[in-house]
């Protein structure tokens, strides 16, 4: 008997771990706030007789006795995080602190209602793994199930993880890949850039008020899609307030993440006349073909109290159209890959400031150090001062006895090959590393399409055979 006969077929496999993933989906689980999701994966396994663990962190630690017979395996530890990006359709009125998420079968995709994000990154993975466990026909070795928490805003629940709870496993396998039929090695580094000058305003003229208002941008994860030239809203806007002869900007706000494209922006600006767009219509054009469903709006809006004071304005625009965004360097050992970029996230009013958050990723340090060095100058000739958090990269080798192992067992469930890269993303094993150097680490992951964004989604099709590279390792090590 197969090892997919055994598991009941492939619509079997797709559908339990849709339905688990449904599960643990409902509860709302933004980072910093994925007690209940946890609660959701620990009510689970006490289903199946498991206990667990929390730390101060939120991280759950669920450690699964071999099947019969296989207890001289090596450990292996199963390790995802439980935070989402969220990511809200605007007027959407989606509020991701109460909100769960709607999921959808639709044209042989899982994806949201269009409201929010999915989810899928990391959900869908840490589905897999629970509902094979569930299922109860594995022949597996010792493993220990790692849930983390706060991984979408810099690795930060796996910085606490404990050497104990790692401590004698001889490999980890992270679900958090993108893309089925790769087994990653390595991953990029990350810092993460908050940005802050104090909001400066004076009486509104008297002139009219212009509501311009740039939407249904793709969007999409800051380094999984930075390098199909999908549009940055936020930079378009400050572009074009920037050669606006005589507007005075009231407001620029766009974006949800540092680790998310923006998919639009908005600024309310006085102006005498009806503002000049053409510059940023011929801008749209250029981004047509990767983002073809942006749309520009301008509409005349509620004349505001009081606008940026003018020293303000030119320094917070020159910041905006200064800071990096895109690909800044291809990784040589890995053609195809990205090796280092920027996104400017988000940005807009925050109390008495305004914030602009921007995320780096560099594959190699001294990349990140350029790029750094560039904003560093900049922010300090604009009045911007940055607080920086982050993480290591996970140096990529190709010498992976896991990998190899994946390779294997991909190539005798599907008759395909598996291969061997290195991705632009953070991932947490680039932390873990360091609390167990002996660990033997890879990624691999269902196919997630546009993660981070509203159009989110995950085809069904490739869930039977992620779960059978997930059984077939945890069966043959």
């Amino acid at each position: 008997m197969t090892l997919l006969e055994r598991l009941g077929g492939r619509e079997t496999v797709t559908r339990g771990i849709v339905d688990t993933f449904r599960a643990i989906s409902r509860p709302p689980h933004p980072s910093g706030q994925e007690g209940a999701a946890a609660d959701a994966v620990a009510a689970l396994l006490s289903g199946l007789g498991l206990g667990t663990e929390r730390d101060g962190a939120g991280n759950l630690l669920c450690r699964v006795p071999a099947a019969p017979g296989r207890e001289g395996a090596p450990e292996l530890v199963l390790q995802g995080h439980l935070d989402m990006v969220c990511a809200a359709a605007p007027g959407s009125g989606w509020n991701p602190q109460t909100d769960p998420v709607t999921v959808v079968e639709a044209d042989g995709f899982l994806r949201s209602d269009g409201r929010s994000s999915l989810g899928a990154d990391n959900n869908l993975g840490n589905a897999a793994v629970l509902w094979l466990l569930a299922s109860g026909k594995l022949r597996h070795g010792p493993l220990r199930l790692l849930f983390t928490t706060a991984e979408e805003v810099g690795l930060e629940g796996a910085k606490q993880v404990s050497p104990a709870w790692l401590a004698g496993a001889g490999y980890l396998l992270n679900t958090d890949g993108f893309h089925l039929g790769l087994a990653i090695v390595g991953s990029a580094g990350g810092r993460r850039e908050r940005w802050r000058a104090p909001l400066d305003t004076v009486p509104a003229p008297d002139a009219p008020a212009w509501r311009i208002t740039l939407s249904g941008g793709l969007g999409g994860h800051s380094g999984d899609d930075i390098n199909r030239g999908r549009a940055n809203p936020i930079k378009l806007l400050a572009a074009l307030l920037a050669g606006l002869p005589g507007g005075r900007t009231a407001s620029l706000e766009g974006g949800a993440a540092f680790n998310a494209i923006p998919a639009w922006a908005q600024a309310v600006v006085l102006c005498r006349d009806t503002p000049d767009l053409s510059p940023l219509e011929e801008a749209l054009a250029d981004y047509r073909a990767a983002d073809p469903n942006l749309r520009l709006a301008c509409a005349p809006a509620e004349r505001p109290e009081a606008v940026w004071s003018p020293a303000f304005q030119a320094h917070t625009l020159a910041f905006l159209n200064g800071l990096y965004h895109g690909v800044y360097a291809m990784e040589p050992a890995f053609p195809g890959v990205v090796g280092a970029s920027a996104n400017l996230g988000r940005a807009g009013a925050e109390g008495d400031g305004y914030e602009i958050c921007t995320f780096l990723r560099a594959g190699r340090g001294e990349l990140e150090e350029e790029l750094a060095a560039r904003h560093a100058a900049l922010g300090a000739e604009h009045g911007f001062a940055a607080r920086i958090s982050g993480y290591p990269g996970w140096p990529a080798d190709r010498d992976n006895p896991l990998a190899s192992l994946l390779e294997r067992v991909w190539r005798e469930q599907t008759g395909r090959t598996l291969e061997l890269t290195a991705v632009h993303v953070g991932l947490e094993p680039s932390v873990l590393r360091a609390k167990a150097p002996g660990l033997v680490m890879a990624s691999t992951g269902p196919d997630i399409l546009d993660a981070h964004s509203v159009d989110e989604r995950a085809p069904l099709a490739g869930l039977a055979d992620y779960a059978l590279l997930l059984a077939g390792a945890m069966e043959a090590l």
